[in-house]
């Protein structure tokens, strides 16, 4: 259940029962094993309780922890270090010994003050209700539910919110948003993949909102565990307001902290605690809604008047796909196999569950990229299509479709219709991003770059929108701009593989051999060995080196499985094989590349060949 309101000053009594439970919490073993933690625990909560001025991690440093005046907490983190375990046994005590306290001590996320929340008692409910969902289905399991009600209740509110909303400053509308990822104060770590799923479980369903610009999570994520400021994350992402918080998960008891700041100033504007046993959330979750739907109106302006509609009601179904979701975002072959077992196992317990067949086949078709797949592509297209009959108003699921049809069909105008469906039916923005390159390798520069710019405002710190930039500038052989867009990518996240596959072709274009083998080779970390040999034959086409080049190439083709076509026709091309080029272009395994033969430096030398001109025509590329 939601806990009490803590908005007002304490009073004098309160005083006196929050010091109270300050030594209750002290005498507990966590803390009375630690000096430290005791120490800086009793500091904070008498700053708050006797002086209102500000507390700063300086202060602590020299206050607490005997740092000299030249403590500078820019180099040194022993603040923000303890600062979070203090947050993390906090979690830990009100989720075991301490869970029946009245009063909660809470230290919230960027802040060194206190919040003192006074809970109220409310009855547990009937045996019954906790056993029973709506329609008479079989008892489930509390944490899986309560994802999907807690998700809800924060969107749309509770009777214990905590609002600050007097006074012109904090009254200024939200038109941006952004959802942190939800710490995980979980002892043993378990409760990773449902701090993550709340995290992407929010985002989805504040990105329905439509007046409400909502940051991509895969920017939001860029910051996990970092510790920004909200106001630096306010700039950085263009976003009006943060919300952040944090699980803890204990047995079948979850307690979650959410709170929402602005981003100009780090104004805390709402916060609220969640912790239950009941296992009937749906119940809950009628309790609270109405109360928060109007907190929301009050700082959104635009809020819906009602809950999104789940994706699924049942919550073993949503506890798989939330594990799956988490394993196939790891994006190795082994997590994205094991991803695959578990959409499976959701969409056998909720066979309507449209999110659970997406998400299998986007696994499916992600898992072709890492080699031999039999029959990906046909497992991915019945999956996709069975989610689109469940859902049409699914956005993503219609990128996955378009995806599909433009390289497994080569049917560009379908192609084209289902990522327009996708982009106004609110698909995430990597679709968007996907749809600008293909548009950039149509030859279509303008419009790419208008898509590329879109996405790239609704995911700041994203990869695909500034492979889509770097795109539209490769392929209008802006060379340069190309390379200073992937190294930016790259400073952004070193995990950005690809990014060092288009620097070797950029770098053949500029005649730097060298750069040649050497990016392919770094992008050979994460594909196979045989993108390394690729580099190795390309550097040498690039020095006139034909034969030797001709011998990797041959390499490649017999060590990559299956081998990289398109690729290897660009590696004929390069040393003027044009028969072999096209050979190789034929192949099945070529599709993927295909959209870019329009515009791909690689083929200028072979391009008005009337076996080229013909393929252009099977790929759908009017010339």
């Amino acid at each position: 259940m939601a806990t009490g309101d803590s908005s007002a000053a304490p009073s004098s009594a309160q005083h006196t029962e929050i010091r109270a439970q300050l030594e209750q919490v002290l005498s507990a073993p966590a803390f009375a094993s630690s000096a430290r933690r005791a120490q800086l625990l009793r500091y904070l909560v008498d700053r708050a309780l006797t002086d209102d001025s500000e507390v700063n991690e300086y202060g602590i440093g020299v206050d607490v922890f005997g740092r000299p005046p030249s403590f500078d907490p820019r180099i040194e983190s022993i603040v923000r270090t303890e600062l979070s375990r203090l947050r993390q046994r906090l979690a830990e005590y009100y989720s075991d010994e301490g869970r029946q306290d009245r009063i909660l001590i809470e230290i919230p996320l960027r802040s060194y003050r206190p919040v003192f929340v006074f809970r109220q008692e409310s009855p547990a409910p009937p045996a019954s209700a906790r056993a029973t969902e709506v329609g008479g289905s079989a008892q489930r399991r509390w944490p899986v539910a309560a994802i999907a009600t807690i998700a809800l209740a924060i969107l749309l509110g509770g009777a214990a919110t905590t609002l600050r909303l007097s006074g012109t400053r904090a009254n200024l509308p939200i038109r941006s948003l952004v959802v942190l990822p939800f710490e995980n104060y979980s002892a043993d770590g378990a409760g990773q993949y449902l701090a993550d799923g709340l995290t992407e479980e929010l985002t989805n369903d504040f990105a329905n909102w439509k007046e409400i610009r909502v940051v991509a999570r895969t920017s939001a994520f860029q910051y996990k565990g970092k510790g920004a400021d909200v106001r630096q994350i306010g700039r950085e992402l263009g976003a009006d307001a943060v919300l952040e918080g944090s699980l803890a998960k204990q047995g079948d008891h979850i307690r979650v902290t959410a709170q929402l700041n602005r981003a100009a100033d780090g104004y805390h504007l709402w916060s609220q605690s969640y912790e239950t046993r009941t296992l009937d959330m749906l119940t809950v979750q009628k309790e609270i809604a109405q109360a928060i739907a109007a907190a929301v109106r009050r700082l959104g302006g635009k809020a819906p008047s009602q809950a999104t509609h789940p994706a699924t009601n049942n919550p073993e179904a949503l506890d798989l796909y939330l594990r799956a979701s988490y394993q196939y975002a790891r994006l190795t072959p082994a997590s994205v196999q094991e991803s695959i077992g578990l959409f499976q196992a959701a969409i056998a317990k909720d066979p309507s569950y449209a999110r659970a067949y997406a998400g299998l086949a986007a696994a499916e078709i992600e898992l072709g990229n890492f080699g031999p797949a039999p029959e990906a592509d046909q497992k991915a297209r019945a999956a996709v299509l069975e989610a689109l009959r469940l859902d049409p108003e699914l956005g993503d699921a219609h990128g996955l479709l378009a995806s599909i049809e433009t390289y497994s069909d080569w049917d560009w105008p379908r192609a084209e219709r289902e990522y327009r469906l996708a982009i106004e039916k609110g698909a995430q923005p990597g679709t968007r991003a996907v749809y600008g390159s293909l548009l950039a390798a149509r030859g279509r520069f303008a419009e790419a770059q208008a898509q590329c710019a879109t996405a790239e405002n609704l995911e700041p710190l994203g990869v695909a929108p500034r492979f889509c930039q770097a795109y539209v500038f490769y392929f209008q052989r802006q060379f340069a701009q190309a390379r200073k867009t992937l190294l930016e990518t790259l400073q952004m996240n070193q995990d950005a593989i690809y990014a060092h596959v288009l620097l070797g072709r950029i770098a053949l274009k500029q005649h730097d051999c060298a750069a040649v083998a050497r990016e392919f080779a770094l992008g050979a970390r994460r594909l196979s060995a045989s993108a390394a040999t690729l580099g190795l034959a390309y550097a040498s086409a690039c020095r006139g080196e034909t034969e030797r080049a001709r011998g990797y190439l041959k390499e490649a083709a017999a060590s990559a499985q299956p081998p990289y076509a398109f690729e290897l026709a660009m590696g004929y091309a390069l040393i003027h094989d044009t028969d072999s080029a096209i050979e190789f272009l034929r192949k099945p395994t070529a599709a993927r590349g295909l959209p870019g033969v329009l515009v791909e430096p690689a083929f200028d030398s072979i391009r008005n060949d009337p076996r080229f001109v013909e393929l252009e025509k099977m790929a759908g590329i009017p010339r």
